[in-house]
């Protein structure tokens, strides 16, 4: 009897280390916390306007590309995005005269909620990030968005070796870059999955 609670015992405790590697630590939780996004908003969903929308995408890709070539943090390219935002809008706007449209633009440094998103290998879990937020005349089309930072849209595709040491570069760890990128590993699934439920529970 003694023997059978002992097993008993050890499985128990096997079980609950096996379970605890599938559990998110608080670092894996702050992922959401290196990610700069970009959000680009049509003043409608016609045709002339989405395409409005894609220029002034251009542009402000064109613009931040360049600007955050010395950003090592995501607190850094943060500082740089502020310091930015009138040329950016100013920017915005000129493309959209050139366009011949009257509309007003608006560029933003704030916080969004953004549904689950991939790019390439990398997939984001759905919640709240620090975004670049460029609403065009009344906003009411379709939008765009990408990753400022790390930057995944103003350069080009990397080597996984090399993207990976860019994320590890800009703050990520190596299991929120596993987390991210490792579909494959049930143990990352389970994370990423349990990331998105708590970030929706405590960002109400």
């Amino acid at each position: 009897m003694k023997n059978k609670l002992i097993l008993a015992l050890c499985a128990a405790v096997l079980a609950a280390a096996s379970f605890s590697s599938f559990l998110p630590t608080s670092d894996d939780l702050s992922l959401y916390d290196n990610v700069i996004r970009l959000h680009v908003i049509a003043n409608s969903d016609s045709d002339a306007d989405q395409e409005l929308k894609l220029r002034v995408r251009d542009r402000m890709l064109e613009l931040t590309g360049s600007a955050l070539d010395g950003a090592e943090t995501k607190a850094e390219a943060e500082e740089v995005m502020r310091a930015l935002l009138p040329e950016l809008e100013a920017a915005a706007a000129d493309v959209i005269s050139e366009d011949g449209c009257g509309y007003g633009v608006k560029a933003s440094l704030t916080v969004e909620e953004y549904p689950r998103k991939s790019y390439g290998t990398v997939t984001l879990p759905s919640g709240k990030y620090t975004s670049l937020r460029v609403i065009i005349g009344s906003g009411e089309g379709h939008n765009w968005w990408c990753v400022l930072f790390p930057q995944m849209c103003t350069r080009p595709a990397s080597s996984p070796a090399k993207q990976e040491e860019e994320f590890t570069d800009a703050g990520f760890t190596p299991s929120q870059y596993k987390i991210i990128t490792d579909s494959e590993n049930v143990r990352y699934v389970v994370k990423f999955r349990i990331i998105e439920i708590i970030k929706s529970i405590f960002d109400k």
